[in-house]
């Protein structure tokens, strides 16, 4: 394996077939003594991610094994590389393929080869391709039933990292959500994006937020603190179209550069705020942190619903700074991007007033 390490593909154009045998025989996805012949790869989810690209290889092996891989690589985009490097976004997702991933209870692809060069952007993550699975649309959003899944599932693995006793959560590229470079980033997102969406934006916005983004580099600090305790580890990332789903069985959960430290309600109100439209959700997001709630009970683990309530209404706040940090990119986005960020702005409006989470961040600060 140290072998593997060191020589591994830093780019699609330095996979070869010789180096790729060598990770599926020692993953024991071929059988010792099988090789791949011949590999191609194509580019795929163009447009989706901005710090890594995705690759489907297709595989000619002379025996049993996977017809197709995924494989991930950095962006070569030099600004996106150096966000990626200062939040660990790399270190994250090798981190947790490798360490969290064989031992929480959560269903994510199988990880054939994940390493990254140390001090560097330089990753590769080698996965099982979900082809055969429904990927979920975040433009359409997720049907109810599905989201109680998701919720559900992210208890259990909320619970099993509650408190961060776990030694795979203790990795030092696991951020903690308030870390300084986090509020940073959130807090220019925020500051860059809402001029952008103020010209473009085609949704009213609820009274008392504009004040409330426009402040948002100074609350910044104070919200996402507010949402630390108590520390589990987080998906941070939980959009609808990191989810693959079948007829039958579990759903199986993607990309996981945003696992962090933070209480499991910021993966909860990413769900339903942006993940649900206000149609779906039906005024029903109270029922569903109750479940989420309900759910660690089960489990021996006391989080109380007020908190936890408080805790949702403050996240669907602080969880604007995501796409308006996107709409910096607003200019270079195809049509269908411009539209899930008008979509994401109005979900998260929604869920904004129906909660009245302007009033809770408001006393938040009052008492800060």
């Amino acid at each position: 394996m140290t072998s593997i390490i060191s020589c591994f593909p830093r780019s699609a154009g330095e996979l070869t077939a010789e180096w790729l045998t060598d990770v599926l025989v020692t993953a024991q996805a071929i059988a010792p003594g099988s090789r791949i012949r011949d590999v191609r790869v194509e580019r795929i989810a163009e447009g989706v991610g901005f710090a890594s690209f995705l690759y489907r290889a297709h595989l000619d092996v002379d025996g049993a094994g996977p017809a197709t891989v995924i494989i991930k690589w950095p962006t070569d985009y030099p600004a996106y590389l150096e966000l990626a490097k200062s939040i660990h976004l790399y270190d994250r997702e090798v981190a947790f393929y490798s360490e969290v991933a064989p031992v929480a209870p959560i269903s994510a692809p199988r990880n054939y080869f994940a390493a990254i060069e140390n001090d560097s952007t330089d990753f590769v993550i080698v996965m099982e391709d979900l082809v055969g699975l429904e990927n979920a649309d975040h433009l359409a959003g997720l049907s109810i039933d599905r989201a109680q899944a998701v919720l559900d599932e992210l208890a259990y693995f909320h619970a099993w990292g509650w408190r961060m006793k776990p030694a795979a959560t203790k990795n030092p590229a696991f951020l903690q959500i308030d870390d300084a470079r986090m509020a940073g980033l959130f807090g220019v997102g925020a500051a860059a994006g809402w001029p952008i969406y103020v010209e473009h934006g085609r949704a009213s916005v609820p009274v008392g937020l504009a004040d409330l983004i426009q402040e948002y580099p100074t609350l910044a600090p104070d919200l996402l603190g507010a949402l630390t305790e108590p520390a589990t580890l987080v998906n941070g990332d939980l959009r609808a179209d990191n989810l693959f789903f079948s007829d039958t069985g579990p759903h199986v959960t993607v990309d996981y550069q945003f696992a962090g430290r933070g209480c499991g309600m910021w993966d909860v109100a990413y769900l339903v705020g942006q993940g649900l439209t206000p149609e779906e959700r039906d005024g029903r997001e109270r029922e569903l942190v109750a479940r989420y709630v309900d759910t660690l009970d089960g489990l021996g683990i006391d989080y109380p619903f007020d908190r936890a309530w408080q805790q949702f209404q403050i996240a669907v706040v602080a969880q604007i700074a995501l796409p308006l940090l996107a709409m910096i990119s607003w200019e270079t986005l195809n049509p269908r991007g411009q539209e899930l960020l008008q979509v994401l702005m109005e979900r998260s409006f929604a869920i904004i007033a129906d909660t009245d989470a302007v009033r809770a961040v408001r006393a938040l600060s009052t008492t800060t």
